[in-house]
């Protein structure tokens, strides 16, 4: 086990996101395909540890509190990366904004230290996962992650739409972008075809920010007449203006906001629709992972998912009138709406399983270890 190439992903924190539920699973599947691997964590923020525990994942704590001295988490991570040689990992996987940036800083520093040196010790291929199309950066962190992205020597990305973005936003070489399908988990607790509840249950699993597009949706569901109940799974910036908004609307009492959970594949089950008013996404892995649940969804008309979600259910970001239209519509014949998504589970199952996921990233490790 100690000759297999060592690989170290590195994440922000160890909070539920799909970034993270992804690194979890490379890590846990990647030894029965060669590989060892190490994840290390920024900052000590989330839950997931329990999870690392508990499916034998080793993972380092590399930071404290967000507000700790960028030089010291510098110092750190550099320390993990470039540690002695048995210890030194093969591959340095990054994910998100912090880790690229944090990872590429220590290349560089590193090499600028070889050359100023004169000596020479073997370097790790450095590679990142992008997972979203980040519109909502500054123009700081867009100069940031175009720096730190043109210093891997390939970038994964989770969809076509985000490969675009990677090129031709961020400007990295066609040559080093690689397009490989996120990772969806399917819920042990499949729909299934029963028919709609008699208070139909809507749901929504998204972090409370402007890109998930809660509005829509409220402004849309004050137009639909009762009865009808959604629950909204997540924790963000904007949860206080939500829940203000739902009673400026007079819809509060059929609006519950559930937090951050751990229990969607019970809420999945629960659910008759899902709605996914997204304003932008890399991959849309929630509307995903529904789909692949047998939920009937409604979702936005997003690039990444326009050959998953059917035509007839994808709808514009920032309509509430088309929104309301479709959901009355679903409502008036929802076995119509159960049957569409047997019919689609499959297909989404298949198409993201985890195995034939992790094959793509094991084949793109190898390609880099030869290539060094």
């Amino acid at each position: 086990m100690r000759n297999l190439p060592l690989v170290t992903h590195v994440i922000p924190t160890l909070a539920r996101g799909g970034a993270e539920r992804i690194v979890i699973e490379l890590c846990a599947r990647l030894p029965a395909r060669g590989f060892r691997t190490h994840l290390l964590v920024l900052y000590e923020h989330g839950d997931l540890w329990r999870e690392l525990r508990e499916r034998n994942i080793r993972f380092t704590q590399v930071g404290g509190s967000f507000d700790m001295r960028r030089f010291d988490l510098y110092r750190r991570l550099s320390r993990r990366i470039y540690a002695e040689p048995e210890r030194r990992p093969a591959i340095v996987h990054s994910h998100l904004y912090g880790p690229d940036v944090w990872t590429a800083v220590a290349r560089s520093f590193h090499s600028a230290g070889h050359v100023i040196s004169g000596r020479c010790a073997s370097e790790p291929a450095f590679l990142s996962t992008l997972h979203n199309v980040d519109r909502d950066d500054t123009s700081f962190q867009r100069a940031a992650r175009r720096w730190a992205l043109r210093r891997m020597d390939r970038v994964i990305t989770v969809s076509k739409d985000v490969q675009r973005y990677a090129v031709e936003d961020l400007g990295v070489k066609p040559d080093r972008v690689t397009h490989i399908d996120g990772i969806i988990f399917p819920s042990n607790i499949p729909r299934g075809t029963r028919p709609f509840r008699d208070v139909p249950q809507f749901l929504m699993v998204a972090r409370l920010e402007q890109q998930k597009g809660h509005e829509t949706v409220l402004q849309a569901l004050a137009l639909v007449p009762p009865p009808w109940e959604l629950r909204i799974a997540g924790t963000g910036s904007l949860e206080r203006d939500l829940k203000e908004q739902t009673e400026r609307l007079g819809i509060a009492s059929r609006v519950r906001f559930l937090g951050e959970i751990d229990t969607v594949p019970d809420e999945l089950e629960r659910a008759d629709l899902f709605l996914f008013p997204s304003r932008w996404e890399g991959m849309g892995l929630a509307a995903l992972e529904a789909m692949a649940a047998g939920v009937p969804v409604l979702a936005s008309d997003l690039p990444p998912l326009r050959d998953v979600v059917p035509s007839a259910s994808r709808l514009p970001p920032d309509a509430p009138a088309e929104w309301r239209a479709a959901i009355t519509k679903v409502l008036a014949d929802s076995n119509a709406a159960v049957r569409l998504a047997q019919d689609s589970a499959q297909a989404v199952t298949r198409r993201f399983d985890v195995e034939r996921v992790t094959s793509e990233y094991a084949k793109i490790y190898r390609e880099l270890l030869n290539s060094t």
